[in-house]
């Protein structure tokens, strides 16, 4: 099933990462969960071989989720991303951010555990991309 599959979650709202990894978990994902964008940039260069997905929030103080993916992307081009704002990322205004960043996915807070683990199946199981304004 999803034993081997890891996941990165990185918002700087705590209990969102914590939220987001315990359900991550009861799926069978192994889940490291950041607050902190340097810090989780930092773990992904050490351990990018082992990463299935990163999901990372739009929004962040010091590092924005635009500029992490980013160096996400430059240390492994071909993971699969998404991005969770409260803010509509779908609008015309990131798609010229988006595109070139390749995300798979968008998700929309609050967020919907249910439709979460939903997306993240779809595009680690079948390797489809997920667009959701509704999650």
């Amino acid at each position: 099933m999803a034993s081997n599959k890891m996941v990165l979650v990185l918002d700087d709202e705590f209990d969102i990462v914590a939220v987001m990894k315990q359900s991550l978990q009861k799926h069978g994902y192994h889940v490291f969960g950041f607050t902190d964008p340097s810090l989780a940039l930092e773990h992904f260069m050490l351990n990018y071989e082992d990463y299935s997905l990163v999901i990372s929030d739009v929004r962040m103080p010091v590092m924005d989720g635009f500029e992490f993916i980013k160096k996400v992307r430059e240390i492994l081009p071909s993971i699969n991303i998404f991005l969770m704002s409260a803010f509509d990322i779908n609008d015309s205004q990131y798609s010229k951010i988006l595109l070139p960043l390749k995300v798979d996915g968008c998700i929309q807070k609050p967020i919907s555990l249910k439709e979460m683990i939903r997306a993240v199946q779809n595009i680690l199981n079948k390797n489809n991309s997920y667009v959701s304004s509704t999650i």
